[in-house]
């Protein structure tokens, strides 16, 4: 009974139909073998009508048009301050459900009409990338959620646009992320600078830190991937400026800077363009980690390192106790 009240609050905070309500309830009323491995705490997990006719038509194709159908419905519940989960410089991204979500552009009105899809392959090997567009229905584009309980969810804050409280706090939750966390990020960046489209390559838009957020002990990227006329654009300075802004937290930014440095060193992001073009940017981001060093320092000894000691192990071992000491 304490269970049935428990969902019965739920819905009505989620403002749920009553087919969700009973798809839920035959969870907990149907019998089945495995049903002592849940416990409650799947609750929060939230799957709309929605959503499982979308994941239904991927699987088989079937119910495009009745999706195309509903889909003004759920862009009338859901396009409000509510349901935001976040904006950038192009457009706002809406929350659908624990799944699912919704990006509308603001050069124009949304507008529902057919559905296209995007199977693109190119960035499959990108871990902690979730900014992929799954479909377009008319001009709205259909996104995997990146956090399934919103709690878990936070963005990189801007001291600029968010305030100083709020970085601060970003910076205090994302210090406490593991070093794996960091490693996986670069790892995506590597990933990225490997694919080439005849004379394009592609980019992560660091420019807004808010596309780039924690979830539990990782960190996910949530907006579209640009394409650059520049190789290897995805780079230590790209990572780097995406957590280390003036002001804030001086000793959180620097243990982030840390792990930054280690996760940049371990897929040995590219650094030559950023010291011939972006050194003074580069500076800017060790002053503002409370980093006595400049950046020549740093990239002198980190060529050498990548030059002249080919064991990764120890090379890395030398990283780390170079970061002990800053």
């Amino acid at each position: 009974m304490v269970y049935l009240i428990s969902f019965l609050f739920l819905f009505l905070q989620q403002n749920l139909s009553f087919t969700d309500f009973t798809s839920y309830m035959d969870i907990i009323i149907t019998p089945d073998k495995n049903c002592y491995k849940y416990s409650p705490s799947f609750q929060s997990y939230y799957k709309s009508s929605f959503s499982k006719q979308f994941e239904k038509m991927i699987n088989t194709g079937c119910n495009k048009d009745e999706i195309i159908n509903n889909f003004p419905g759920i862009l009338k519940s859901r396009k409000n301050i509510k349901c935001k989960m976040g904006d950038g410089s192009n457009g706002e991204v809406f929350r659908i459900d624990d799944y699912f979500v919704f990006k509308t552009y603001y050069i124009h009105k949304p507008e529902v009409g057919e559905m296209k899809f995007y199977p693109d392959n190119r960035f499959k090997d990108l871990k902690v990338w979730w900014g992929k567009v799954i479909a377009k229905i008319g001009n709205i584009e259909i996104i995997r959620n990146a956090a399934k309980n919103r709690k878990d969810f936070l963005e990189m804050a801007n001291p600029i646009d968010d305030g100083l409280s709020k970085y601060n706090y970003a910076l205090k939750e994302f210090a406490s992320l593991p070093q794996r966390a960091y490693d996986r990020l670069a790892g995506d960046f590597s990933i990225l600078n490997s694919i080439q489209d005849a004379s394009l390559y592609y980019k992560f838009d660091t420019n807004n830190p808010n596309n780039f957020v924690k979830v539990g002990k990782s960190i996910r990227i949530v907006d579209d991937i640009d394409w650059v006329p520049s190789k290897n654009s995805n780079d230590m300075f790209n990572l780097m400026r995406i957590f280390i802004k003036k002001d804030g937290d001086v000793t959180l930014k620097k243990e982030i800077f840390k792990k930054c440095v280690l996760a940049c060193e371990k897929h040995q992001l590219p650094m030559d363009a950023v010291f011939a073009y972006l050194h003074g940017f580069m500076d800017e981001i060790f002053k503002n980690a409370g980093i006595r060093s400049n950046f020549e320092a740093y990239y002198d000894l980190m060529l050498d390192l990548r030059q002249n000691c080919k064991n990764d192990k120890i090379r890395m071992q030398k990283v780390r106790e170079y970061v002990e000491t800053l």
